[in-house]
This record gives C-alpha cells, sequence and structure tokens, in this order.
C-alpha cells in the first residue's frame, strides 16, 4: 500500500477525492443559482430550475443543498467571499491613499453591477418574506455589512483620515445608492442613464476625502 502511495505521488494524483468532488459540485450549483437568481428573481428560482442549470439531477442538487434555503445560503456566503477578495485585488491598481479610498467608489460599482451581486440582493430581499431564510440569513448579512466597514475604515486610514463615523456614514449612503442604481440597470440596460448618478457619487466621495484628509494631516 505504502508502495502504490509513493507510486502515486511520482506519475501525479489524477483523480479526485470525494471531498473535492463534492465542492466543485457545490461550486457548480452556487453558479447555476447565481446566474438562475439575476435573469429569473427569487420566487421563479427553484431547486429544479437550478439543477436544469447546473447539468445535474435534482436528486444529485439535493443531496448537496438539502433544501432551497440551504442552496441560498450557500449563495450568499459565496457572493461575500467572493466579493471581499475582488475588493482587496481591485484596490491594488489604485496608489494607498486618497486615489485608492476615491476608488473605491468605481470598484463598488463594478462589484455591485455584476450579476453575484443581484443575486445577493435577491437573496437579501427574499428573507423579508420567507421565514426561514428570514431567520438564518441575518447573521450572514451582518458579517457583510462588518467586512465591508473594516475594510472601508481601512483603506480610509491610509489616506489619513480619522473621522470613522463619517466614513461610515458615506459609504453606507454610496452602496444603497449604488444598489438602487443596479437595480435600474438591470431594467433598463441603459448604462448611460446611470452615468451621471455615478459620477455625481465620485465627485462628492472626492469633495469629503478633501475635506476630511485635511483634518486628519493637521493641514
Amino acid at each position: 500500500m505504502t508502495e502504490q502511495r509513493t507510486v502515486d505521488r511520482r506519475r501525479g494524483r489524477t483523480h479526485l477525492t470525494h471531498e473535492e468532488r463534492s465542492a466543485a459540485t457545490q461550486e457548480r450549483l452556487i453558479e447555476a443559482a447565481i446566474f438562475c437568481l439575476h435573469k429569473y428573481g427569487y420566487a421563479a428560482t427553484t431547486t429544479t430550475l437550478v439543477a436544469e442549470e447546473a447539468g445535474f439531477s435534482r436528486g444529485a442538487m439535493l443531496h448537496q443543498f438539502g433544501t432551497k434555503v440551504d442552496l441560498m445560503l450557500a449563495v450568499a456566503q459565496y457572493v461575500v467571499e467572493k466579493q471581499n477578495a475582488f475588493f482587496r485585488q481591485a484596490l491594488k491598481a489604485y496608489p494607498r491613499g486618497r486615489e485608492r479610498f476615491i476608488g473605491l467608489t468605481d470598484v463598488t460599482w463594478e462589484a455591485l453591477s455584476q450579476p453575484a451581486a443581484i443575486a445577493l440582493l435577491e437573496i437579501m430581499m427574499a428573507s423579508r418574506s420567507d421565514p426561514e431564510l428570514g431567520e438564518r440569513f441575518p447573521a450572514l448579512a451582518d458579517e457583510l455589512a462588518r467586512s465591508q466597514r473594516e475594510g472601508t475604515w481601512e483603506t480610509a486610514q491610509q489616506a489619513g483620515i480619522t473621522d470613522r463615523a463619517t466614513v461610515e456614514a458615506m459609504s453606507q449612503l454610496n452602496r444603497a445608492a449604488m444598489q438602487g442604481l443596479s437595480i435600474l440597470l438591470m431594467f433598463s440596460k441603459d448604462a448611460d442613464a446611470i452615468k451621471p448618478g455615478l459620477d455625481l457619487l465620485r465627485s462628492h466621495k472626492a469633495v469629503l476625502t478633501e475635506r476630511l484628509a485635511p483634518q486628519a494631516e493637521g493641514e
């Protein structure tokens, strides 16, 4: 047996473990659910529809996620993790300091205009009317909000800003505005129509940054 494992290591493993296959199946189902949520909305996204979109039987899907709520929570967790990773990577394109803090507006819009963000918004809204989802989703929503606050505050500090309360209020307002714009874009499909609103958000962010950063630097 030991000799066989040594041979396998030399040749290179060509098969997946049960855990790896399961993880791959779950990710495929989650991506299919994101597609369905973005295209059809929460109510129309059934476990049968997701299974068909992913190319699995409904039984195979239920083996991974026992209920629709289980699947939706997995989608929410997946989106949160992907968004956090996206923010970390995308912000590297901006120099540390004010430019990166102001650039956070564009990075946030890029994230919130993606299908995954719309899927998360569908789940969030559905938690108001689905009792089980409403009981289990808030913890994930709180984690998302917390990670976003901490990430924004860290970027603000790099710009020399010390007024956390104002930074968090601005971040909340900008995110709410961009979520609204992403919904408009979903219905209108006209990116040019929402451009003035985005430009205004960028302008306000720049003005507020200039007001807050000098205070921290003693200017």
